[in-house]
């Protein structure tokens, strides 16, 4: 890998096409904050101000995020709606990065202490938490360099792997310099689910914040000490 400092920019993933809750991410979760804003302002915390990207897709459903992000003026990328791994690519491009953060927009306790930490010590083809996967779903941070996506052959890709774009990368674990000395969760957390899914999980979460058993800004660890004992 090059020794060269790399641009590092942060992408979150939305979408209104959701099967089981469409739309959650332009729905209110706290007084007057989308889940968008919600994940927006978490991972603005551990950004070290570099660029981030709401990443959508070119279907006339998602015109509801890009209106939303013109308004907030944030940043905004579009392109395939089931092609995530080509979309990733262009992004990248498009912003001229190097390599990127995943963040998925149904992640309203995403860490940013661990992004910042991650993104700080970030020097392989992939840094993550998720090798094994001990992390409860919603937990998940990974960063990587955007040219092993580059130099691979999309028509080897399945379905899945290009939508899930960090699959294929951990199968062939072998052929990347993959980082994973993130991952502090053991196996009794595995059946934790702490992303939005369902209209279940989003009233749930809701409630939590109206009643101030959490507070949206507080970090990760501190926020799983007072709501694990609600999952």
């Amino acid at each position: 890998m090059s020794t060269i400092k790399k641009k590092i920019g942060i992408i979150i993933y939305a979408r209104t096409s959701s099967q089981r809750l469409p739309n959650k991410v332009l729905l209110n979760i706290e007084k007057n904050k989308t889940l968008l804003d919600l994940v927006y302002k978490r991972v603005k915390r551990g950004s070290y101000n570099l660029p981030i990207i709401i990443n959508t897709s070119l279907s006339y459903k998602d015109d509801k995020i890009v209106s939303y992000c013109k308004k907030n003026n944030l940043k905004y990328f579009r392109g395939s709606l089931k092609n995530v791994f080509q979309r990733t690519i262009k992004c990248c491009d498009y912003f001229q990065i190097d390599a990127f953060v995943r963040v998925c927009c149904d992640r309203p306790f995403f860490d940013f202490q661990l992004m910042k930490k991650m993104i700080k010590e970030h020097k392989s083809d992939i840094t993550t938490n998720q090798l094994p996967k001990l992390a409860p779903k919603g937990l998940a941070c990974e960063i990587a360099n955007i040219d092993i996506f580059k130099k691979l052959n999309q028509s080897k890709l399945s379905k899945f792997e290009k939508e899930h774009i960090f699959d294929y990368f951990y199968k062939n674990k072998k052929n990347f310099q993959i980082n994973s000395k993130y991952c502090f969760f053991s196996n009794k957390f595995n059946t934790n689910d702490f992303s939005i899914d369902t209209k279940k999980q989003f009233i749930k979460i809701k409630n939590l914040l109206k009643n101030q058993v959490i507070n949206s800004t507080d970090t990760t660890r501190n926020i799983l000490k007072k709501v694990n004992r609600f999952y």
